[in-house]
């Protein structure tokens, strides 16, 4: 509306307040009023319309001139974005596969696992001395040596560990662990090489039991799917090598019914123990439980058992024997289950 205009609706206005208020109009003065008002708004009217007109032309123009600059400023704006987004997002958005989401740390856990694997073979010795009388050659070294077999072993234990976010993939944890390790009866065949005899052959058996105590560090790796984690570790520590009820009984010259170590089959030595380990965890929801599978490489290493002396009336008087185990490896698949807190 044109200043004009707006003076003329305004006066016209004013001058009928003014007019009833000191004298009511004739209708002859109403009709020239309201036709002057009706003249007006139909004024208004045209040109609101050519307004609008204008405005729909203008507005295509507008919109090609802004596109070429609005260009370059979306290529920013986008660039922008990208480098503001983090990593494992921006691969989701770049891949258009399922946005990867940050896992709940763990924090404190706890977990207990089972399973079983093998044994390989060791080498083994056993030293001590027969104390023959002098009219028979004296006392006589003996050093035994030979091989272990491989075999079977099964085992089971807990862990207790803490786990934290180290920037967007990686889940390092430091955990303790216990387990016990049952093997199969390792049996080897010993010969002491001797001039006194043609030949000086021992048949062995050592049952044993081997309780492992370890301190790992294990990593896990954030994949874009949450409930699934896949984690490597290893650690070090000590393994407790108990045998109960070892045997040795001489083959050739044969000495049936006699046990060497019969005055004390049993004996336990502390040793160093280290793992390698790898597998992988699934969450179970929400909950805080969640379930594993892991491949494990053990190694146990040297220790030496001592056991009793040859104690019978049929047998020259021996000392202690001492049996001297090499390293051994130990493959291991274990499965458990576990919560964190």
């Amino acid at each position: 509306m044109t200043a004009r205009k707006c003076f003329i609706v305004a006066a016209g206005l004013m001058a009928a307040g003014a007019a009833q208020a000191e004298e009511v109009p004739s209708n002859a003065e109403l009709f020239r009023m309201l036709k002057a008002q009706q003249q007006t708004i139909s004024e208004l009217r045209a040109e609101l319309k050519q307004a609008k007109q204008e405005r729909r032309a203008a507005t295509p123009r507008e919109a090609r001139e802004a596109t070429p600059a609005a260009r370059p400023a979306g290529r920013d704006a986008a660039k922008e974005t990208v480098v503001a987004t983090p990593p494992a997002q921006a691969y989701a958005m770049y891949t258009k596969g399922p946005a990867v989401l940050p896992a709940s740390n763990r924090s404190a856990y706890v977990g207990v696992f089972g399973g079983g694997g093998s044994r390989g073979s060791t080498g083994v010795s056993q030293f001590g001395t027969a104390f023959f009388t002098e009219a028979v050659g004296g006392p006589m070294a003996i050093n035994a040596t030979g091989q272990t077999g491989s075999g079977g072993v099964g085992f089971g234990g807990a862990h207790l560990g803490y786990e934290w976010s180290y920037g967007a993939y990686l889940r390092p944890a430091l955990e303790i662990e216990g387990f016990y390790l049952a093997s199969n009866q390792q049996r080897a065949t010993l010969v002491n090489p001797t001039d006194r005899l043609p030949e000086h052959t021992f048949d062995n058996t050592f049952p044993t039991r081997t309780t492992v105590l370890l301190a790992n560090m294990v990593v896990g790796f954030q994949t874009p799917y949450q409930n699934f984690t896949p984690y490597i570790g290893g650690g070090f520590g000590a393994a407790r090598v108990s045998i109960n009820g070892a045997t040795s009984t001489q083959t050739d010259p044969a000495e049936p019914g006699i046990n060497h170590f019969n005055s004390n089959p049993d004996s336990s030595a502390w040793t160093f123990a280290a793992q390698a380990k790898a597998g992988a965890r699934f969450a179970l929801g929400d909950s805080g439980a969640y379930l594993f599978g892991e491949y494990r490489y053990l190694y146990v290493g040297d220790v030496g058992q001592v056991f009793g002396s040859t104690v019978d009336p049929t047998h020259v008087p021996t000392s202690a024997w001492t049996t001297g185990f090499g390293g051994t490896s130990h493959h291991l698949a274990a499965g458990g289950v576990g919560f964190s807190f």
